[in-house]
């Protein structure tokens, strides 16, 4: 059974930052912030998950559940010392729903790896392995395969998470989620990035954007639309990719994270087609100041910023 093959795969390759910069924020979990937060949309979403903790704090079971969504909140927006913070006081307490365990060591093992602290999150990835075998053998969920296979993927072989991503779409082609078929085709087009088949991610990356483009889950679309865009950039299309990196702004705050990432690939884009006086102008957008980017995106912005001050 290909699932129980996999299982025994363990390489735990590392992906350098400049690759987990768009792959690492691609998979979505049990606990989806977004979908929670569509419940009082007036609301900011972070002070919306805080206000519920303190409601439930006398329900085990829905606390650690609403927990989970402030962990993925501060995964989604980049937020990786507040993330790291908020699971450090779990790590060594026993009694902990499984889903929750679950849910812990895989952005911990995430969170750790994006700050170069890989030989940590290499333990915490073996954890997060266990816990999510174990849990999709229970329940089956489509969604779990597909983490699987991210974690995988990070972790540990390429080629093992391309066999589960196959596995689930052929086990669920008529699921309805949108979501999922978003994280199934994401992935799939991280895979192929990697292997240098660009056609191939475009085509992947298309899909996932046509599956969530239609839905209400604003920060889905803009991940949707950049690694759209990213994929035709690398395929050299750059005029699609200018056309996706905008498209993402239509859904982003221009203090979002992403707004910055897509003003540095939309002035590396104008630059990589001889339009300098466009790529100063969305160099110029980003206030390096108050941007924290990881060390591929500033080494980017470095580089940008040399090329186009010699011109």
């Amino acid at each position: 059974m290909i699932l129980k093959s996999v299982i025994l795969v363990r390489i735990f390759l590392l992906l350098s930052i400049v690759a987990t910069s768009f792959n690492a924020l691609a998979s979505e979990n049990y606990s989806d912030h977004e979908a929670f937060c569509l419940q009082q949309p007036k609301t900011h979403c972070l002070t919306y998950i805080e206000t519920r903790l303190n409601e439930v704090k006398d329900n085990p079971a829905q606390w650690y559940k609403i927990k989970t969504y402030q962990f993925d909140y501060y995964y989604d927006y980049q937020q990786f010392e507040n993330l790291l913070n908020a699971i450090t006081p779990f790590l060594e307490q026993d009694k902990l729903p499984d889903v929750f365990k679950l849910q812990m060591y895989f952005y911990y093992a995430k969170a750790l790896n994006y700050i170069g602290k890989k030989a940590e999150a290499k333990t915490y990835a073996a954890k997060a392995f266990t816990q999510l075998d174990g849990i999709y053998n229970a329940f089956g969920d489509p969604l779990r395969l597909v983490e699987l296979a991210n974690l995988h993927y990070v972790f540990g072989s390429k080629k093992a998470a391309m066999r589960l991503l196959r596995d689930a779409e052929q086990r669920f082609a008529k699921n309805n989620d949108p979501i999922f078929h978003l994280e199934l085709h994401i992935n799939k087009a991280h895979i192929y990035l990697k292997w240098q088949q660009y056609e191939h991610a475009v085509k992947s990356n298309l899909m996932a954007y046509n599956a969530i483009k239609n839905t209400n889950h604003a920060a889905k679309i803009v991940l949707a639309s950049g690694n759209l865009a990213y994929s035709y950039q690398q395929n050299k299309e750059y005029l699609e990719a200018i056309n996706y990196y905008k498209t993402a702004f239509k859904f982003t705050e221009p203090s979002s994270i992403y707004h910055a990432i897509y003003s540095l690939r939309l002035a590396q884009v104008y630059l990589q087609i001889g339009k300098k006086v466009q790529a100063k102008e969305w160099l110029s957008r980003i206030d390096r100041n108050a941007t924290e980017f990881g060390k591929g995106h500033a080494a980017l912005y470095s580089k940008l910023q040399h090329a186009l001050s010699n011109n």
